[in-house]
Order: structure tokens, then sequence, then C-alpha cells
């Protein structure tokens, strides 16, 4: 099951209805639009994988791990899900930050991935070819990092059922043993 990424924020289109131009602000409130669903999805993965690592602390310290050779084994997956997922946030945020830091080079403009930004400087003496090109970029690297974001996601979830499989093969191998 995936999504596009730009099922919550309009991407648009080259050439716009009937051949007209894309504005330049209009790029940019799609790019920031993609950029706060990367960070909310990539919120969404931190907590889904804060609650299992939690949780797994919280049995391990209990005694309730289980070291028998299924629990064992589900320990080890769950363990590689976790990873993959938050390996596929921080890429999230990271695969922004060079777009963002060209832009701002280019245009004096201050953007911050984390915070809503209003870019005072995009009128500056820059053709509209070059403008037009960086805000390009700063679109696919915010696509880029809300498909990450939402990797990142699908991977928390497998991580949690992971962590509920992993629970029962504890309680079941110390109830059986």
């Amino acid at each position: 099951m995936t999504r596009s990424p730009f099922e919550r924020g309009a991407a648009p289109r080259s050439g716009g209805p009937a051949g007209e131009e894309v504005r330049p602000d209009r790029l940019l409130r799609a790019a920031e639009g993609l950029l706060r669903t990367c960070g909310q999805d990539a919120a969404v993965a931190a907590a889904v994988l804060a609650v299992v690592l939690l949780g797994v602390l919280a049995q391990v310290a209990h005694g309730g791990g289980g070291l028998g050779a299924v629990p064992l084994a589900l320990l080890a997956a769950l363990a590689v899900a976790f990873a993959v997922s938050a390996a596929l946030a921080v890429r999230s945020r990271l695969a922004v930050l060079p777009a963002l830091g060209e832009i701002r080079a280019r245009t004096g403009a201050p953007l911050d991935p984390g915070a809503p930004w209003t870019p005072f400087a995009l009128g500056t003496a820059l053709e509209e070819r070059v403008l037009d090109e960086q805000l390009r970029r700063l679109l696919s690297a915010a696509h880029r990092c809300c498909e990450l974001a939402w990797r990142a996601v699908v991977w928390a979830v497998a991580t949690a059922g992971l962590y509920v499989c992993w629970t029962l093969a504890a309680v079941a191998a110390g109830a059986g043993g």
C-alpha cells in the first residue's frame, strides 16, 4: 500500500492550467506543504518507534524478554525494522537540506526545514529561469523527503507489528517453559 506524497499538498505541474506559467510563490507553497507533510510523517514514525523502544526495554527489564529461539528471531527482525525506519526518518530530513542550502545561498532567504518560513529575498536580482530552476529543485527535494518519511512510517508500523508478535512469542515461551 503506497500513497503519493501529493495527496495532502497539491504540486503544481509545469505549464499550469491552459498553458499558464507556474508562479514562483505557488512552487514555494507546494514545497512548503510537502515539507510540513514530511515533518508530520517523520514525527509519527518517531513516536511509534519511541513507544516500541520503551515497550521492549520495559519488557526486557522486567524479565519478560524470553530468550527462546522464536522470540530471539523476532527480536532481531524487530531491531532491523526499527533501524530501517529510523534511518529513513533521518534520511528524509537530510534529503532536503542541500536544496534548502542552495536556494538560501542563491536568494538569501532564511529557509528552515523545521519551521514555516517566508523567504524575503525571492525578489532579488535573480533571472526568472534561475529562480524557477531553484524552486523546482526544492520541490523535487521536498517530494523525495516526503516519500522517505512515508516509508519511515510504513516501517515503523511494521516494527510495531513485530513488537506485538515478539511480545506474544515471549509470553508463550514463558508460559511453556
